[in-house]
């Protein structure tokens, strides 16, 4: 018996008109002497497709590439039912407003919540105490002092979130990056459930 190694893609979304999936299509096969044998089976056959997503659970792959070549060992270097997506791929004429509309609303809630923090803790009594400790006109120099310290709180989050320093956040992901991988887990696990 011979030994395959398959190796689950990170496939981007299928169109919905596709009525065949490959092995080739969600899998890469090794060594690679086998792929010309294996990769035109065909896993799953749709007609009017109309689901956002599928599982192909490992039992029928096993069980379709063991009709086509009996003298096959599968070994699966992932061992997780793999998920794919469909999409219709229309152009969507709304996303551009969308996107601008949430950014605003973003933006208003980030704002409020700073605003809300410094009220709550009063920080412009801290600030005018601080300059006025410094400069002893505080009503001159604190907007001298304000201004730098407002840009300070814009420049401390992009570069806690390294997105506007290429340099630093290379091969680096952001706390933003973990979150979206494990709530990507998080749904492929739910998916894998239903």
């Amino acid at each position: 018996m011979e030994d395959i190694y398959l190796i689950p893609k990170n496939t981007k979304p299928f169109d919905t008109k596709k009525s065949n999936i490959y092995l080739e299509d969600i899998y890469c096969i090794y060594p690679k002497e086998y792929e010309i044998q294996l990769k035109d089976i065909c896993i799953r056959r749709y007609s009017n497709n109309t689901s956002k997503y599928d599982v192909i659970h490992l039992g029928e792959v096993i069980e379709v590439v063991k009709n086509k070549s009996p003298n096959l060992r599968l070994n699966f270097l992932k061992p997780d039912d793999v998920i794919i997506f469909f999409d219709n791929f229309k152009k969507d004429r709304t996303k551009y407003l969308r996107v601008f509309i949430v950014s605003i609303v973003v933006l208003m809630g980030s704002i409020m919540g700073i605003m809300n923090f410094h009220s709550d803790v009063n920080m412009a009594h801290s600030q005018f105490m601080m300059v006025n400790a410094i400069t002893k006109d505080a009503k001159v120099y604190l907007p001298y002092f304000q201004l730098p310290y407002s840009i300070g709180i814009g420049i401390g989050v992009a570069i806690f979130f390294n997105k506007f320093i290429p340099t630093y956040s290379k091969g680096e992901p952001s706390p933003l990056d973990l979150k979206m991988v494990s709530l990507n887990k998080e749904i492929e696990n739910q998916l894998r459930k239903k």
